[in-house]
């Protein structure tokens, strides 16, 4: 319930972000450089991939009942995606609101949305590691495309290259 309620709302915060400001659209990759636009595009959908494999093991393989790491039950399990689908539902808007108001507070809370998720990212990584349940390879190969793409090129290069000049 928590992925279809939070996931449709990150795919629409960022259909309407995109419709709703199509002029700053374009300006999201801020000064990513050309060359890895394709790089990090291409990382995106592999990491939905990995987010979806993942995510489908702990629905479908996963007992409610299942203690991850020793001293973390399911409801955490719910509390780290809640962390990670509500910041990522509100980037892009709070992406938007910086780039008009060029308020360093606002920068600071796009960072911040950027590093929960990326936190969050690492702990379903280690949960995901933890459950070793049939076809466990690949359920840790999607979370670890997931953790790179969203630590690596979103909270650290992106946050480092967008306010430089392309």
């Amino acid at each position: 319930i928590i992925n279809l309620i939070f996931g449709s709302l990150v795919l629409l915060s960022y259909y309407n972000g995109l419709s709703k400001f199509p002029n700053l659209s374009a300006k999201l990759w801020g000064g990513v450089p050309f060359k890895l636009q394709p790089i990090i595009t291409c990382s995106m959908f592999t990491a939905a991939i990995g987010y979806l494999l993942f995510t489908y093991n702990f629905l479908v393989n996963i007992d409610a009942n299942k203690i991850f790491l020793k001293k973390f039950n399911y409801f955490h399990l719910n509390i780290i995606y809640l962390l990670l689908l509500i910041p990522s539902m509100l980037w892009i808007n709070l992406t938007f609101r910086y780039m008009n108001s060029g308020s360093v507070i606002d920068w600071l809370v796009v960072i911040l949305m950027l590093f929960i998720v990326a936190i969050s990212s690492i702990l379903l990584l280690l949960f995901t590691i933890n459950t070793k349940k049939q076809h466990y390879p690949l359920y840790v190969l999607g979370a670890l495309l997931f953790t790179f793409h969203t630590v690596l090129f979103d909270a650290i290069l992106w946050t480092i290259f967008f306010n430089k000049p392309i």
